[in-house]
């Protein structure tokens, strides 16, 4: 009866699922082990997410905590990392064109000459290639704008709509002119000889 109180908010589905997959994988956990476990992870996920992200701000690139900024100069490669809000080399906080010329003196550029990792990543990536990346995405519009947008659409519909309405009621108000030949002034008449 414990055994049943203890899964009581757990679908058995899950639960058979999870004993299941424990027993064929060899986990040596018991399935109220990995419950807690799974619950203990999922509490430190959600905090993580709600924590603010900490990063260095590289005019428009976003560079977060944890990520790494290289350079090759000569033979050797040199790193700095971003830590909390600060890009550091060497213990000092620095910005990318001050690491490059700590590590290569004068004359580099470095969007072209530094390259990235992001935190998490796994590959290297040209500093000018994200920041490409990022001017050619597509700038959401506010709801305000995208509101602006849909009235003055709209606005412009209404006043080629009411165009079109007067051009027809102007066409259906005039009459075809028709002389009836009993109106005919004698010299518009042709003789018949």
């Amino acid at each position: 009866m414990d055994r049943q109180r203890d899964f009581a908010g757990i679908p058995p589905a899950a639960h058979i699922e999870l004993r299941d997959y424990l027993r064929t994988s060899g986990s040596t956990l018991s399935v109220s082990e990995a419950l807690r476990l799974a619950i203990k992870h999922w509490i430190a996920a959600q905090r993580a997410a709600a924590e603010p992200v900490c990063g260095y701000q590289w005019k428009q690139l976003f560079l977060p905590s944890g990520s790494l900024i290289r350079m090759r100069h000569g033979e050797q490669s040199y790193v700095a990392e971003v830590m909390g809000d600060e890009l550091l080399y060497q213990g000092m906080p620095v910005s990318p064109r001050q690491f490059t010329l700590m590590v290569a003196g004068h004359g580099r550029n470095a969007w072209r000459d530094v390259w990235v990792r992001l935190n998490g990543e796994r590959n290297w990536t040209q500093a000018i290639r994200l920041r490409r990346a990022l001017e050619q995405r597509p700038v959401a519009q506010s709801p305000v704008e995208a509101m602006a947008a849909a009235a003055r659409t709209m606005s412009d519909a209404l006043q080629t709509t009411l165009a079109l309405v007067e051009h027809v009621h102007h066409q259906a108000s005039l009459r075809p002119e028709q002389r009836i030949p009993k109106r005919r002034r004698q010299e518009d008449m042709m003789l018949d000889e």
